[in-house]
């Protein structure tokens, strides 16, 4: 059945390809044409994808269709179809927000009884990805936010995140990681942050922009020459940016990288901490688990409250907003964390990087900051120098131990460790 099947797509695709003037009437095909037209087709990720993009399902269903791998290749066999989605209608087809295209070969696929390239089926405009709230709870008052794509009934989802609405404080955000996750898209343009209906009265913006930061840690500290010396520029890497929580390249295509742009999925975070060994414990846990070849869950948070010594040689919590009476909002987080959860075998790994570039006390920073014990060295698979205080100091711990620690995430039981 299915040779028959694989004859009957290479009549039509021939049958096309003869309509279409690619190959004249009169000339036959090789052997070598034939052999081409059977083979499965291959998009690469990086060059052949449409823009502006529609999402890649699993027709019918909820699921981003990958890579099987971390090649950046999307194969398909002859026949085989993928549902296409745009929020806004397709180029070829404004008044459909949904498609489905088979494969025919190459990089050719059938839709609607003509053939096309794949990269031909882009969207009219770019995808706005939405943050909607749920009922669920998870830390200290706060609740789910779940980030993704509204699809009619249907909604492709990217992020779990627990957002407090009070504090403004991402705690935490799930999502997953498979072998095909270090294989992302390259080469998307960044896109602006997205604020949406929450941090609501607030220019979230502008309280990350340096002068702004200056400011706040002034009136924290009760001293302007102590926040200048804190928060410097951008030249230096001495100031705290937008830092994700889980990262944009933890997504393969580009409609989720962008979507990772909410500040939901952000928090304080002192950028030669961010450029130094976080985006190694990013880069390194994408490697891992590709070679492995194993799934996990990724639950990417911060925790606490990072210190500075004001005025008077007192230790004040840094925060880049106040309400009107004057409650602390939007706390620069004391630390990152990523717990890599290989739920199949019950095991895992914290992976944590300290977010304080001024401590100049390796000591100091591990009485202060280590809240667990450090298996730090046992990990060869992470290119960190964790005992660089201006990259943040970093270290690893037992996901049980941390997490009672911390008391986040109180459901989950983790109790062989996953090196």
């Amino acid at each position: 059945m299915k040779s028959l099947h694989h004859c009957l797509v290479l009549v039509l695709a021939f049958g096309f390809l003869v309509q279409s003037r690619e190959i004249p009437k009169e000339a036959p095909l090789k052997e070598t044409e034939w052999n081409k037209l059977a083979s499965a087709c291959t998009v690469n990720i990086n060059t052949q994808l449409p823009r502006p993009q529609p999402l890649i399902l699993t027709a019918g269903s909820e699921s981003f269709r990958y890579p099987a791998s971390d090649d950046r290749l999307l194969q398909l066999e002859a026949g085989e179809t993928l549902e296409l989605a745009c929020q806004n209608g397709f180029n070829i087809a404004p008044a459909k927000n949904s498609i489905i295209i088979s494969c025919v070969f190459d990089s050719t696929f059938n839709f609607d009884s003509t053939m096309y390239q794949f990269s031909e089926f882009s969207c009219t405009r770019n995808w706005a990805s939405t943050a909607r709230r749920t009922n669920r709870p998870c830390e200290a008052g706060a609740i789910i936010v779940e980030i993704g794509f509204e699809l009619g009934t249907r909604f492709p989802k990217i992020l779990d995140v627990c957002h407090n609405e009070v504090t403004f404080e991402n705690h935490w955000v799930k999502h997953e990681f498979h072998r095909h996750h270090n294989g992302f898209q390259q080469g998307v343009p960044r896109p602006s942050w997205i604020q949406g209906s929450f941090f609501p009265g607030i220019p979230t913006n502008t309280l990350y922009t340096i002068n702004r930061q200056r400011q706040t840690v002034a009136t924290i500290l009760n001293s302007q020459a102590i926040a200048d010396e804190l928060v410097q520029d951008l030249a230096t890497g001495i100031y705290m940016a937008r830092g994700h929580i889980a990262a944009r390249a933890d997504f393969v295509y580009g409609t989720q990288q962008n979507a990772t742009f909410w500040f939901l999925n952000a928090a304080p975070q002192w950028q030669n901490f961010n450029d130094g060994n976080w985006i190694r414990i990013e880069d390194s846990s994408r490697a891992f688990v590709a070679s492995r070849d194993i799934q996990v869950t990724v639950y990417g948070g911060t925790y606490g409250v990072n210190t500075q010594t004001d005025a008077n040689g007192d230790e004040q919590p840094i925060f880049l907003d106040f309400d009107p009476n004057g409650t602390q909002r939007l706390p620069a987080p004391l630390i990152y964390y990523k717990i890599l959860h290989d739920e199949v075998n019950k095991a895992g790994i914290v992976l944590i990087g300290v977010n304080d570039i001024h401590q100049t006390s390796l000591d100091l920073v591990r009485e202060r900051y280590v809240l667990c014990e450090d298996i730090g060295d046992k990990i060869s698979w992470i290119n960190w120098d964790r005992t660089n205080l201006a990259r943040g100091y970093s270290y690893a711990c037992e996901v049980n131990e941390f997490l009672k620690r911390i008391g986040h995430l109180s459901q989950l039981d983790v109790p062989n460790l996953l090196i």
